[in-house]
Parts: C-alpha cells; structure tokens; sequence
C-alpha cells in the first residue's frame, strides 16, 4: 500500500481542505502515516496570511525536503503559491495547487473516487499525521478546566466544559468530538486592502444547496453541532441569488435538533441579517458566530477598505449579547495597521469593552505582497505593534474572565433550578 503524509499549518478553512484530503488518498487506497521520512507522496497545505505564518510554512518546507525520500513526490497547496510565489520558488520547484486547482491531485494519483466527490464526514480520523495545534493555557485557566470538569461530571452536563471551551481555546475548536463541518462557500465577496488571502482564494463561489443540504443531513445524523465554514459564511449564495438565512431556513426546520456554528460572517452581513437569525438565536440552533470586526476605527477601516461605520456592529453584538446570552460571539482583530495612532487603537479597544467577545483573535499587522495595504506610508514600528498587541491581549484576558465566570454562573442557576 501506498503512504502519504499530509502536514499544514492553515486556518479552518485549510484545515477543512486537508481534513478532505486525508479522506480523498485513504479512500484511493493510501495508508496515511505520521511520519514524511516513508512517505510516497507528500502533501503540505499553506498558510500565508500574515507573514509569521508563511514563515512557518516555508520553514516546514524546508525541514520537510531533508526529511522525505529522494523519490517521493512533494506537493504544495494552500494559499501561500498564490501569496507568495517568489517566496516559495526560492526553495520549492515541485507541483503547487491553489483551493480552486484541487483536481489535479486526481491526476497526480490517478484516482478512482474523485476530489470532488470527497467531502468531510464521520469516517474522518480525529488524528492526522497533520496534527492539531499545539494550546497554551494559562495556571488561572488550568484551575478554571478542574472546576469546570467537576461541574460537568456532578451534573452530567457538558454544557459547563463547552463554556470553557469556547472561552479559551476558541480558535481550536475544530478538535470537538461531536462537531461536523460543511463548506459551505469558497473565495470573499470583499476587498480588503491588507488581505493576500483573497488573491489565494479568489471571489466568492457559493456551493449549491442541494450539496449543502445532503452533507447537512447526514452530519445531523451523527453529530449534535454542524459548522458551517467557508471563507466569507455571511454572503453565501450572493452569486446564486439566495441568502445565508435562505439556507438556514432550508437546513435548520427538518433538523430542529442540531446546533449551528457560522464561521465566518462579515459584520456587514451581520447587521443584514441580524433581525432574520434573532429567531436561531433563540432558539438555539445557531449557537456560535464568528464576526472578524478588525477595527474600531473609522479612517482605520477606510484604509482598510472596509465599512467605516462601526457603529451599527457594535449595535447588534452587543444586543446578541444581551437578549441570547448563548451564544457564543468570536471576532478578530487587526493591531498596527499602517497610520494607525494611540486613538485609532483606542477606537478597537473601546468596541472589545462594549461587546465583550467570548473569544478574539489578535493579530500585528504584517504586509502581504501584492496587497494595497503595502503600499502605504507610515507603516508602524514592529515595537509599537507588540506593545499594542500586549495591551490588546490583557484586555481581552480580563474580559474572557468576566464572561468565564458570567456564564458558568447563569448556566449553573439554569441546572439547579432544572433538577428542582
């Protein structure tokens, strides 16, 4: 049997990519393994969406190279071929394919059962040879996992350990037993002037609801939570001339049961669609939404070609917040954009108090080739973009710990009160 090895280093959606191409050559009859030194073929998905993460990649690349046999064929996807071609030529002459170029590991493998029809589901392995990202918790929050572990065994409820989850390692999730995933969309309706991922991923290319629609009903089958994933969540069917609520009211009513998680979902789209998704937040089956706010400020958000007006978002977060309290609310963030000053960072931090994210994702402004964000003057010395970043994340700690506590409280009274 034939053995490949598959690593990454990419963000949900490429790890949603891998997770099908590790199903794609075990269903073609390979043997995946953890190891690239005995590998016949050799695959490694990219992340370049900032610069650390390209460096990481091209870093991997290299040790991959000195590991793996002289006759093995290695193989480069993901975004940074597109990011940064010039990069990765300097040390990579082998096959590279983009999201969109994925049919050409039917030829490279000869396969029977085609890419195209490979999707994620059960069989999936929960390890990979890719592995999982490696997480970090703080002493306070080792603490918080013993008690949250013995809520959660007195009470035979996971709901406490899902809290805690959400709240610390937010961005992992991924590794939840009982989550499944539908791509959903490939590629941004949007132009933002600092990201190189949209030059990767292209323009948005929704998926028919009828392919939706059947991997929906069969991970509603099997698992309790269905995450519906994809570049931009928020514009699905733009091109098709449908909506994200229009799928929802479509996948939802005949599985009345399941949970849903959107990832991502524009604040713009956000805001279109709040008053339609009041219902799902009520209810409970759209349960988690992640909303990447990137700024608070207004010549900020300019720059970056985004919506200049935060307020609206701010609005509906924070009334998300207020009348369904369960559900979870992810964002992320840019620090030091270019011409970034003490207030316009001041702008971000004043949105983080009034909308008291579950979970944020910071990340320093680094730029990406061929991005309009380059280009611009007045670019922030990497020390003022690590001091912000610091602050950024104190903040973002002392409010995880508030709504740590808020939640586990409210869930606590609900179960106390249930079993009375």
């Amino acid at each position: 049997m034939k053995k490949v090895y598959i690593e990454t280093n990419g963000c949900a959606v490429v790890r949603h990519d891998t997770q099908r191409y590790s199903k794609f050559f075990r269903l073609n009859g390979w043997d995946e393994i953890d190891s690239a030194r005995d590998a016949d073929f050799v695959l490694m998905t990219t992340c370049a969406v900032v610069e650390s993460t390209e460096k990481y990649a091209l870093e991997s690349i290299l040790r991959i190279k000195s590991e793996m046999k002289k006759d093995a064929q290695f193989v480069v996807s993901g975004c940074l071929p597109k990011v940064n071609s010039l990069k990765l030529n300097e040390i990579f002459k082998g096959v590279t394919f983009s999201s969109r170029e994925e049919n050409i590991l039917n030829d490279l493998i000869d396969a029977k059962i085609k890419i195209d029809d490979v999707y994620f589901d059960g069989d999936i392995q929960r390890e990979h040879s890719f592995g999982d990202p490696e997480i970090k918790y703080t002493q306070n929050e080792l603490d918080q996992l013993s008690l949250t572990q013995i809520l959660t065994n007195k009470f035979n409820d996971t709901s406490f350990i899902e809290i805690y989850n959400y709240l610390t390692r937010g961005k992992h999730f991924w590794k939840e037993q009982d989550l499944f995933e539908v791509k959903v969309a490939e590629g941004c309706l949007y132009r933002c002037s600092y990201c190189g991922t949209k030059n990767a991923r292209g323009n948005l290319k929704s998926r028919l609801p009828e392919k939706i629609l059947s991997e929906f009903k069969f991970g509603a089958e099997k698992y309790s939570k269905i995450l519906l994933t994809g570049d931009e969540v928020g514009e699905y069917g733009v091109d098709l001339g449908l909506t994200l609520v229009d799928l929802l009211d479509q996948l939802i009513p005949n599985h009345p049961k399941t949970r849903v998680a959107l990832r991502y979902v524009s604040p713009s789209s956000l805001i279109r669609y709040h008053a339609k998704l009041t219902n799902y937040f009520e209810s409970g089956n759209v349960y988690f939404i992640c909303s990447p706010f990137q700024s608070g400020s207004s010549s900020i958000l300019k720059l970056m070609n985004r919506s200049a007006d935060i307020r609206p978002f701010v609005s509906v977060v924070k009334d998300i917040s207020k009348n369904f309290p369960n559900v979870y609310k992810h964002t992320q963030m840019i620090v030091g954009f270019p011409q970034e000053t003490e207030e316009d960072f001041e702008c971000s931090l004043d949105v983080l108090k009034q909308c008291k994210f579950d979970y944020v994702t910071i990340t320093g402004y680094s730029d990406r080739p061929n991005t309009e964000a380059s280009k611009l003057d007045h670019k922030l010395k990497q020390e003022v973009i690590d001091l912000r970043c610091e602050q950024a994340h104190k903040l973002v700690a002392e409010i995880r710990e508030q709504n740590f506590w808020e939640k586990m409280k409210r869930k606590l009274l609900e179960t106390i009160k249930t079993e009375k």
